[in-house]
């Protein structure tokens, strides 16, 4: 074992996640890693972009090699004389010993790329010190072993990256989710959290189609209440109840909004429902990348200005401390608040003929 000695918390403390999980290998592992992005800053400061792009290109040929090298041997055996007799296929230890081979370097090699993912994702940042569970990381790293697109590669290091932050973030439970998704699944789940606003999609209109159609269709719903992330529902609704002193403040991707009254007469508004996350969801929610659809926000806004209520947005405050968290699952901030413009009757009227 290498023996290395690292500055920074944040990755001292996923050494100690990936040693939980698959022992005394993972100080070489992330040593390479240290040692590489080190040799890596000073080779693209002295050469440039081409070394770069070289670089990021090389992890990826990996993976590619390994299938290309067990193809090629596959079809160089095919071509060659039949050894077995009568038909029948025999068992040899070479045969075994190979396939166990190929099999534990992807394995290998998907690990690797994993945590190299998440120290990549996790930098120079300092973190709590904790002592990882046992559990998590031997769930974690038993399904890691196994997935082999680069998309879920990506995911599975954001998740990783996410626990060293906050022990207790992702649950064994969507682990488990997480381990039958597909890079599709992926990436449908990536577009439906672009429309959640704090644990729900917004439905424009009751007992018709999705406002974020053709963008998120009633398939992709489906899809996604499938694979446990989202649940749809006819009559889902949420009820906000207003404070006599303050608006509701929910969080969206990297901005958070601001449900105001318009009336003091106001003291609730339900809101229709087009899908809410699961737990699972939930906690997968902060590893996507999500932008604001503002067109999406402003249908959003006509809705509650028939309610006697309007949406403001702002950033995420810089201190979430200062967030007050309220007992219906939404937080209340102080912060300056920009309204959204609610979307036009001849825009809204148009969208809904169509």
């Amino acid at each position: 074992m290498v023996d290395i000695k690292l500055k920074v918390r944040a990755l001292e403390k996923l050494l100690d996640y990936a040693a939980s999980g698959i022992g005394a290998v993972a100080g070489p592992m992330v040593a390479t890693w240290k040692a590489r992005r080190e040799a890596d800053a000073k080779r693209i400061a002295a050469q440039g972009n081409a070394d770069a792009r070289a670089i990021e290109a090389k992890g990826d040929a990996t993976t590619a090699q390994i299938l290309a090298d067990a193809q090629a041997a596959a079809q160089r055996s095919l071509s060659g004389p039949i050894e077995s007799g009568g038909g029948v296929l025999e068992y040899s230890r070479d045969g075994i010993v190979q396939r166990l081979e190929f099999q534990e370097q992807k394995r290998q090699h998907n690990i690797v790329s994993v945590v190299h993912g998440a120290a990549a994702n996790l930098g120079d940042e300092a973190v709590s010190d904790h002592a990882p569970d046992p559990d998590w990381t031997a769930r974690f790293f038993d399904n890691v072993q196994d997935i082999s697109s680069e998309d879920m590669k990506e995911l599975w290091a954001k998740v990783l990256s996410g626990e060293v932050r906050n022990p207790g973030s992702t649950s064994l439970r969507t682990l488990d989710v997480l381990r039958n998704m597909t890079s599709n699944d992926a990436r449908v789940f990536n577009n439906a959290a672009q429309y959640v606003i704090g644990d729900f999609i917004f439905r424009g209109h009751a007992g018709t189609t999705s406002t974020c159609e053709p963008a998120l269709s009633m398939n992709n719903l489906l899809q996604m209440d499938d694979c446990g992330l989202l649940y749809i529902g006819r009559d889902l609704m949420k009820v906000f109840n207003f404070s006599p002193d303050a608006g509701l403040v929910l969080f969206m991707g990297d901005f958070i909004l601001q449900i105001s009254r318009t009336s003091d007469s106001v003291s609730k508004v339900q809101v229709p429902v087009e899908a809410r996350l699961t737990a699972a969801g939930q906690e997968l929610l902060p590893v996507t990348e999500r932008q604001l659809p503002i067109d999406y926000l402003r249908t959003f806004a006509k809705f509650l200005e028939s309610k006697g209520c309007e949406l403001s947005r702002t950033d995420r405050p810089a201190k979430m401390s200062d967030a007050q968290p309220m007992g219906d699952g939404t937080i209340r901030v102080r912060q300056n608040f920009i309204r959204i413009e609610p979307k036009s009757d001849a825009i809204s009227q148009r969208e809904h003929q169509k």
